[in-house]
């Protein structure tokens, strides 16, 4: 049996570890269908609707603007090609990642 994959979008870190590279997921936003919709509200409302968890790693306004530009245009704001992750639904559901 074959389930389909959902394209989910997470704001990510890389950082550095004895020379090797680690992605740090911040936030998941969700399937990205929803997450440019969430992420569009949360730009038109900010006070309200965008994530204290976000607000209180020192992210702002402008962070979230940068994030709508590199979804829309699949680059990040240095240029680099936007990461389109890829989960298999079932094996969410199941908790084996």
């Amino acid at each position: 049996m074959y389930f389909p994959l959902a394209q989910n979008t997470y704001l990510m870190k890389a950082l550095r570890e004895n020379g090797k590279k680690k992605n740090i997921t911040l936030y998941k936003f969700g399937r990205l269908d929803i997450a440019l919709e969430n992420i569009y509200a949360c730009r038109d409302d900010f006070e309200d609707k965008f994530p204290k968890e976000l607000m209180n790693m020192g992210y702002d306004w402008n962070d979230l603007h940068d994030w709508i530009l590199s979804i829309e245009t699949g680059d990040s704001k240095w240029g680099r090609k936007l990461i389109v992750s890829e989960i298999n639904i079932y094996q969410m559901n199941e908790g084996s990642l």
